[in-house]
């Protein structure tokens, strides 16, 4: 990985620290502490049609986020709030993002410490 984010599929996945002034799209390249709060936002391709099932699975395996999101927090002025999450334990965190219609996916993996 280049930095502590990386990102595949047609679903955008961005991650920041909640304390952080930039929580849009623009990638993060910053370690990212044990114990930090995460905010997420992601983009879906155009024709990825809502709602999107949401998961974060801490580096133990153990799923941390399972949530259904009708309306995506993609970062622009009258989205959503960005979801947010606690990284707790060192090492990789995997987030999946997948329509409902499971034609549009998205993957990433977060790097702590």
């Amino acid at each position: 990985m280049s930095g502590p984010i990386e990102s595949s599929g047609d679903i955008e996945i961005y991650c920041h620290p909640a304390r952080s002034s930039n929580r849009g799209t623009v990638p993060f390249f910053e370690k990212i502490p044990q114990g930090e709060r995460l905010s997420l936002v992601f983009v879906p391709g155009e024709t990825a049609d809502p709602p999107y099932s949401l998961k974060v699975f801490a580096p133990s395996g153990t799923n941390i986020v399972d949530s259904l999101v009708r309306d995506p927090p993609t970062g622009a002025p009258q989205s959503p709030p960005p979801i947010e999450f606690v990284v707790s334990a060192l090492g990789v965190y995997r987030i999946e993002i997948r329509s409902r219609t499971g034609r549009h996916r998205g993957d990433a993996k977060v790097r702590v410490g």
